[in-house]
């Protein structure tokens, strides 16, 4: 248990390097990001839901989730892409990672992004539901209020909401675990889902560490807008500690653009770096039992990959009928 938690923050430490590095990878989930922000906006402010009927709400927010959950997949399948290109020993291409995302990837992931649509519909009317129960929710549009839906900060904290949304981001992680089946192995979709599980079954205590690690990571980048929240937002009749001009709730969103993309940014470089040590120790484990070699071959006896040594541990560790099928099929390589 304790090595799996080590070798969890190993690859936490090696996201943030790799970041450094190569910052072009956070630039998908900027993009989800202005398609995201505004459109949450307009559905707490601008909609009138009185409007419609209980099913025709459903309908709307089950649309948006769509839409955003499928936007996530993108962003994650380009980030893969650009993973395969710097273990391949190129230099990391945008333009070709979306490319490919929507030439080779796009319509597997459809069916994985519905049934994600599906779970995330379903956790959301449960904390709509306690949160109507335990507030009512009349804040009028401003950029403070804006600032605060953003950052997800726009109700009182509960432990069940807090719950919901772990929930939340645990099925996320999830799928970010099973794309790089579709985008590194070139598997179909079912496939793509039973191996996926199946490294999350095998590696439980590393992946609950990253799960531990992106969460306190995004804390700690959340905090100092939190803490402007917490100093300039008057509460139950209480003026605010600090009166912040209107120019710094822009600024706030500006930041909280970057730390949403960043820790979401964590989330998928973490389950990409367990899922490539994975198929690495995958290989050396048939490699030995071809060989005749039956003693025990543990996970930890598979040094864990890098994306900063010079090493091709994916392009390496992938079946060459595999490599043949990728560059056949790949429309970029024609």
């Amino acid at each position: 248990m304790f090595e799996g938690i080590s070798n969890g923050w190993d690859m936490f430490k090696e996201s943030i390097k790799v970041f450094m590095k190569y910052p072009v990878m956070i630039f998908p989930l900027l993009f989800v990001w202005c398609v995201y922000a505004p459109m949450i906006l307009y559905m707490k402010y601008g909609l009138k839901w009185e409007k419609f009927s209980g099913g025709e709400s459903i309908l709307i927010v089950t649309a948006f989730i769509f839409a955003f959950a499928f936007l996530l997949a993108m962003s994650c399948s380009v980030l893969l892409e650009l993973i395969q290109q710097i273990e391949s020993g190129k230099s990391p291409d945008l333009l070709k990672a979306v490319f490919e995302t929507l030439a080779l990837n796009l319509v597997k992931m459809i069916p994985i992004v519905i049934v994600w649509t599906v779970l995330w519909v379903l956790l959301t009317i449960i904390s709509a539901l306690i949160r109507r129960k335990n507030e009512e929710d009349d804040s009028e549009f401003n950029a403070e209020n804006a600032a605060k839906t953003l950052a997800g900060a726009d109700g009182e904290f509960s432990f069940s909401s807090y719950f919901i949304d772990a929930l939340k981001k645990g099925v996320r992680m999830i799928v970010f675990l099973i794309l790089p089946g579709i985008a590194w192995e070139n598997r179909g979709c079912f496939d793509a889902v039973k191996k996926g599980l199946s490294v999350f079954r095998l590696h439980l205590y590393e992946f609950t560490s990253g799960f531990v690690l992106t969460e306190l990571a995004s804390f700690i980048i959340f905090f100092p807008v939190a803490l402007m929240f917490a100093l300039g937002s008057a509460k139950k009749g209480r003026p605010p500690i600090i009166v912040f001009p209107e120019q710094a709730w822009y600024l706030a969103m500006v930041y909280i653009a970057f730390a949403w993309s960043y820790t979401i940014y964590l989330e998928q470089m973490f389950v990409a770096e367990l899922y490539l040590w994975h198929i690495k120790w995958e290989r050396e484990f048939d490699k030995l039992r071809a060989s005749g070699d039956m003693r025990p071959f543990s996970f930890y006896d598979v040094k864990r990959p890098s994306l900063l040594d010079d090493t091709p541990d994916l392009v390496e560790n992938l079946s060459a009928s595999t490599q043949e099928k990728i560059v056949k099929k790949s429309p970029w390589n024609k």
